[in-house]
């Protein structure tokens, strides 16, 4: 009897070490970085037309407040949907608003210009990269998870080998995108050819223009940025150029006096909503701004002075702030959320009601008739 008990318990390690063995084996295959030590890309690929990036730190004055402060109206929320019920005694936990959980983290989107200064068409496009620091393993896991149940269906995704990395294309309804990880980034683009293009600037020269951006953006750069980007109206050698004709750059920071500061340059003989020149006026440099926080009113943006300043070479420069930013960012979220629950972008208005009728014999509203006004039938 003891023989056999020890055989079976032979038998069951065997089988859990095979087990453990498997699934640290398939783990292993999928969390596993493809391209270990690739140098990481520029992104920039020379023909943007806009392009911004969120960058955030977990040791940032502004940063650290504005996640108190939503933890603070979620707390108040809570505690308004809760009052007066049998529940408002009861300490439910809940999640808090951590930067650390998120933080260090980087997330970058650009769009390529639509068209040249020509007038001949460049390919329209998208691309997306997310530089993470927490939870890589899952990413990956996820990815390749995602990978294997698109490319069953060749109808619905394809996986590609572009320089080393695995690109995935996944399709359908008239629409579609490419998604890569490379290490702590995952990139996502319009399709796989713009995903060649940004995966290739990690070995190709950096672009003619980039040096001058960069030049131009650590210039205005805030101190404790949170955020950047620019956007471009003119080109020079068939590469949009945001320190040229109608071009700016703009750096923000979240302060802690719930700010969103930022400060923007802007190249000389610029227009602004229209052919006139930028003249530095305060609607002017609102409308700049406002290209930068898409969605943000005119009315919520304030403009630091009398407007913009000289800056030299013809360049203005003007600094302003959108105060409030907790809870405009939390009205915005909740407004997201409501159309992610409607499945409308904004609900549907009530028709107006149709005014009494002066006569009772009539369903149509009183009046006057006018000649060729058709009458009903009684």
């Amino acid at each position: 009897m003891w023989k056999f008990i020890a055989g079976c318990a032979v038998v069951v390690a065997g089988l859990a070490a095979l087990v453990v063995a498997g699934a640290v084996l398939i783990g292993w295959r999928l969390a596993r970085d493809e391209a270990p030590g690739r140098s990481p890309e520029t992104f920039l690929v020379g023909d943007e037309g806009r392009y911004w990036c969120l960058d955030l730190k977990p040791n940032d004055t502004g940063l650290t407040a504005l996640f108190a402060r939503f933890s603070e109206i979620n707390d108040a929320t809570r505690r308004n949907l809760l009052r007066g019920t049998v529940f408002e005694a009861i300490p439910f936990p809940h999640k808090q608003a951590r930067l650390d959980q998120l933080a260090p983290f980087t997330f970058e989107i650009s769009l390529p210009m639509s068209e040249r200064t020509s007038g001949s068409p460049v390919p329209a496009g998208w691309a997306a990269r997310g530089t993470f620091s927490h939870g890589l393993f899952r990413l990956r896991a996820a990815l390749k998870v995602m990978r294997f149940v698109a490319s069953r269906d060749a109808k619905k995704g394809e996986t590609q080998d572009v320089d080393g990395i695995a690109v995935t294309e996944i399709h359908g309804n008239g629409s579609g995108f490419a998604v890569a990880m490379v290490g702590d980034r995952v990139l996502v683009t319009s399709d796989a050819a713009r995903m060649r293009m940004v995966l290739q600037t990690a070995t190709a020269p950096p672009s003619p223009t980039l040096p001058e951006v960069l030049a131009l953006h650590d210039a205005i750069k805030l101190e404790g940025e949170d955020a950047w980007g620019f956007y471009s109206a003119g080109q020079v050698g068939g590469l949009s150029t945001p320190w040229g004709d109608g071009g700016a750059v703009a750096s923000f920071d979240v302060n802690d006096r719930d700010e969103l500061g930022f400060r923007v340059v802007v190249s000389g003989g610029g227009t602004v909503e229209g052919e006139s020149d930028f003249a530095g006026a305060l609607e002017e440099c609102s409308a700049v701004a406002s290209r930068f926080l898409p969605g943000v009113p005119l009315s919520e943006i304030t403009i630091d002075g009398n407007g913009a300043r000289p800056r030299g070479s013809g360049a203005m420069e003007f600094s302003g702030r959108i105060p409030g930013l907790s809870n405009r960012l939390a009205e915005l979220f909740g407004r997201a959320m409501e159309i992610r629950r409607s499945g409308t972008p904004f609900a549907s208005p009530t028709p107006p009601s149709l005014p009494a009728s002066a006569d009772p014999r009539s369903g149509t509203p009183a009046g006057p008739m006018h000649e060729g006004t058709p009458r009903p039938r009684p």
